[in-house]
């Protein structure tokens, strides 16, 4: 037995009839854990808390009361800290004193808190207790909310209101932080991702929200799916292999909180029931058709292993059909992640075209323009940028190529000088962000202006669960700001030249119905994602929320026509072992259509 500070009433035993004739009785896990978010005993000690420890970790273990209290408001479960020393065994009931404290992981204001015991003693009273049963989640059970996540209030720890649990899908994983669940039938909403950690949806709520026909989560304006559960695998495996739209049986463990978002952390490895979801794949094209698409293609550089290349030359050749324009987004120099000063991307261009030819694709040409180093954001040393891969059998650059300081400008009659370029490479918009890289090309006489785009990625804005409601997306304001800029081209271009073919794609990092997307509309721009039904538009799945990141923007000569042929192809996004965390769009053209 662990040697510990006993509490003061198993000291002196006569404490205890006292406290039995005046009516008063031990401290209980619920009451500790109080109906807000944050305990009503934060910084004060308590002692004798009672219970079983449901799972252990490597810095404490989780105490759950063996009888539940009548309130769903109040976990009945605490995490109780323990970074050094014995610790207890699943299975034994213990006795438990120490500091309440309100955990933020991290130290990063966006979290929320964890109630937990810190400078905690334990005494263990009995070992080999049953656990408790877990709270269950599906058929027969409880539900978390669909609609709202949290109300709108602020900073939701500040107020200090009692749980909404069967409104508010925050307050309802809130009400059973610590605390066993079990997922009768989970449904998977995100694949496996490469630390194990996955995302699911409980059976019975199936059908609600925007599911894709393969069984994505989508989003909708002001609807970012609540219910949905991340399953976290630090202390039991997920199983391996899963995808979207599989079934895991048997998902039992604990609730925690920590990057962001709620988790249930496994404490056994459920069952996995694979269903079908066979690889996207685009139409073949009809004579006097132009294939155009966009593809993130992860961190792609020159130093990646070979099977990478080929993979996404099989994909790109195969379900993309070698679209005679492709639009890349990072992609890294020839040294890949390496800090080592070099810009140019020969190499990992090189690799990529000669696999496609390879897997039986054309002789690709490339428009790349290097960066200054370390100036375009992404991992350091890695300068990624947007590349244009072209087939120069179908479509031909009318002239040279700028330089990573050098800014297009628009002509007489709309013509682009130098062809390609960089888009005001130097304003502040674009500051440690990837530049607008715009060509003009040559497709059966007519002239197509192409502009590819990555704009800012999201990666600082304020979580979903978070103690913010609503949450502030301040990515927002630089990528609004580089959309303004793509948009003051179109514009400027389509001043010269009304009927000017353009196609604005890439990964935009904004949704079809978000800020960015909206001022290129205003610049004339039809963005063909929203022609695909609203359950359809993802490119991306973050947390489970299916999403739609990737887009082609097209001018009206352009849009009636492109409706017909577009595509977001899913190769990727939902499955685990992925070559990208992006799947590619593919927008298709009758070039008869296109302006002279």
């Amino acid at each position: 037995m662990m040697r510990t500070k006993l509490p003061l009433h198993r000291i002196v035993p006569g404490l205890l009839a006292l406290l039995a004739a005046t009516g008063a009785s031990a401290m209980t896990i619920g009451e500790v854990q109080g109906t807000g978010h944050l305990s009503p005993y934060a910084g004060r000690s308590v002692e004798d808390l009672r219970g079983v420890v449901t799972a252990v970790s490597r810095n404490g273990f989780w105490l759950q009361d063996e009888t539940p209290d009548a309130d769903e408001r109040s976990a009945d479960a605490v995490f109780v800290y323990l970074a050094k020393g014995e610790k207890p065994a699943v299975g034994d009931r213990l006795a438990v004193s120490g500091r309440v404290g309100e955990y933020r992981p991290g130290r990063n204001p966006d979290n929320l808190t964890i109630t937990q015991l810190d400078d905690a003693r334990w005494q263990r009273l009995a070992a080999g207790v049953p656990l408790p049963a877990p709270v269950r989640i599906g058929d027969g059970g409880r539900l978390p909310p669909t609609a709202a996540i949290a109300p709108t209030l602020g900073n939701v720890e500040a107020a200090r209101r009692a749980l909404e649990p069967r409104r508010y899908a925050m307050d309802f994983f809130e009400s059973l932080e610590g605390m066993r669940v079990e997922i009768d039938d989970a449904v998977a909403v995100s694949a496996r991702g490469k630390r194990g950690e996955l995302v699911v949806i409980a059976a019975a709520q199936a059908e609600t929200g925007l599911r894709s026909a393969r069984g994505a989560l989508t989003i909708a304006p002001g609807a970012f799916n609540p219910h949905r559960i991340l399953i976290d695998d630090s202390l039991a495996a997920t199983p391996a292999g899963v995808k979207v739209g599989d079934h895991l049986r048997g998902v039992r463990g604990v609730v925690d909180y920590a990057y962001g978002s709620y988790r249930l952390k496994l404490t056994e490895t459920p069952q996995l029931v694979s269903k079908s979801l066979p690889a996207d794949a685009a139409p073949a094209l009809a004579p006097g058709q132009l294939a155009v698409a966009a593809y993130n293609v992860e961190n792609l550089g020159g130093d990646a292993p070979q099977a990478r290349f080929d993979a996404l030359a099989r994909q790109i050749v195969g379900p993309l059909r070698a679209p005679h324009l492709l639009a890349l987004e990072e992609v890294q120099d020839s040294s890949g992640a390496r800090d080592n000063g070099v810009t140019d991307a020969t190499r990992t261009l090189t690799r990529l075209t000669d696999a496609v030819r390879a897997a039986g694709g054309p002789a690709y040409r490339w428009i790349d323009i290097a960066p200054e180093n370390n100036a375009d954001g992404g991992a350091p040393g890695a300068n990624i940028r947007q590349v244009i891969l072209y087939d120069p059998a179908r479509v031909q650059l009318d002239g040279s190529v700028g330089g990573a300081k050098d800014a297009v400008a628009i002509g007489v009659g709309g013509k682009l000088q130098p062809a390609a370029g960089r888009i005001a490479p130097s304003d502040p918009a674009f500051e440690s962000s990837r530049k607008p890289l715009v060509a003009q090309f040559t497709v059966a006489g007519k002239r197509l202006v192409v502009v590819a785009t990555h704009f800012v990625s999201k990666r600082m804005d304020q979580p979903l669960f978070g103690p913010q409601q609503p949450p502030f997306a301040g990515s927002e304001v630089q990528r609004v700001a580089q959309a303004a800029v793509v948009a003051d081209f179109v514009r400027t271009l389509r001043g010269h030249r009304a009927d000017a073919a353009i196609v604005v794609l890439g990964d935009f990092n904004d949704f079809a119905f978000g800020p960015a997307a909206q001022a290129l509309e205003a610049a004339g721009l039809a963005n063909l994602t929203l022609g695909l039904p609203p359950q359809e538009r993802y490119s991306f799945i973050y947390q489970g929320n299916a999403q739609a990141l990737d887009h082609v923007f097209v001018s009206p000569p352009l849009a009636g026509q492109a409706l017909r042929g577009y595509q977001i192809v899913h190769l990727n996004a939902e499955y685990p072992d992925a070559q990208s965390d992006h799947d590619p769009v593919r927008a298709v053209f009758d070039i008869d259509a296109i302006p002279r």
